[in-house]
């Protein structure tokens, strides 16, 4: 998993930030997940997919709790089990409303996907058949006990847009002979949530200032613009969601124990503010240098009218002019 994949999981630990996540994106806005019936649920699970015959020595080996005995005949036989881990799954525990919400974090496009979180939905609803046929699964007047809803949620962190697949039916070659018949295959399809692409008006935690803030992450300017106008505000944001903001935008160094530090986030604003406004400085300061060698300035007077103008230091200025001013052109 990796890190912003990991902050979010840390992040979505509290149930009002869970539940706001679910109603804002899975439900549109609407008030379906209370926080106060959130339930954390044993996130890998393991469906039994039955035994077969192996080998010449006989072994039984039930992978999910790694119990191993010998049989009696001197044939292998073999246990499978399918085993998958969400990243996070909650059930919705509230009477007449029962139902499962499960997030995975995705920092990278992938085009497995709808495959994967095919799978992760069919084994979830697998141990619920399990689960039910240990308890006896029927109501009091003998009927069986229906399957509990999964509802799904693939948050997308990455900087480049998702590209990539969104359905099971888009993954599969099917010849052309066999076109007509597309309407015999059942589909899935993937709730992709872009981070930088979503409504802040839509959710009521700190959501929504994530939100409003990622939106403008993928152009430099606009980013800028945004945290010099709501710098106050970012301030005034819980610890929990400011270090969140600050792994999302790369505000954090990695120790050489591989531990992940993250930066001191006030500071990490301001420095990201400074690093802008020096952008911006180098260059103006690069135009300038290019307009006085356009008008046939010397190096050296060309130096001197820039340290002045933007008030530099003489050996910052030497090192602008190292790095801007070419002598392919003709110079007093």
């Amino acid at each position: 998993m990796g890190s912003k994949d990991q902050a979010l999981k840390e992040y979505l630990e509290d149930c009002s930030r869970y539940a706001d996540l679910m109603n804002g994106t899975v439900f549109r806005g609407k008030q379906v997940v209370h926080p106060e019936y959130l339930e954390k649920v044993t996130r890998r699970k393991t469906v039994f997919q039955g035994i077969y015959q192996e080998g010449s020595k006989a072994q039984l080996r039930k992978i999910n709790n790694q119990a191993e005995t010998q049989a009696k005949n001197q044939v292998r036989i073999q246990a499978h089990y399918l085993e998958r881990e969400r990243d996070m799954v909650m059930l919705h525990n509230k009477k007449g409303e029962r139902f499962y919400v499960a997030c995975e974090g995705q920092s990278q496009p992938d085009y497995d996907m709808p495959a994967r979180n095919f799978i992760y939905d069919g084994v979830e609803y697998s141990d619920q058949l399990r689960c039910r046929k240990k308890k006896g699964g029927k109501h009091r007047r003998g009927r069986t006990k229906p399957l509990l809803p999964v509802f799904h949620l693939v948050l997308y962190l990455g900087e480049k847009r998702w590209l990539s697949k969104h359905t099971l039916f888009e993954m599969l070659d099917i010849p052309e002979s066999l076109k007509e018949f597309c309407s015999l295959l059942p589909d899935y399809r993937i709730q992709v949530v872009d981070i930088h692409e979503q409504n802040p008006e839509l959710f009521r935690t700190e959501w929504k200032d994530i939100f409003a803030l990622m939106s403008h992450s993928r152009n430099k300017e606009k980013l800028k613009i945004y945290i010099e106008k709501h710098n106050e505000e970012i301030r005034k944001l819980s610890l929990e969601t400011r270090k969140f903001l600050a792994v999302l935008l790369d505000q954090y160094e990695l120790m050489d124990d591989g531990r992940m530090e993250v930066k001191d986030v006030c500071k990490a604003w301001d420095g990201a503010m400074l690093l802008y406004k020096e952008e911006g400085r180098a260059e103006g300061i690069h135009a300038f240098i290019e307009l006085c060698m356009e008008f046939g300035f010397s190096k050296q007077a060309a130096q001197d009218k820039m340290q002045q103008k933007f008030n530099l230091s003489k050996k910052a200025a030497t090192e602008y002019m190292k790095k801007y001013y070419t002598n392919n052109r003709q110079t007093n």
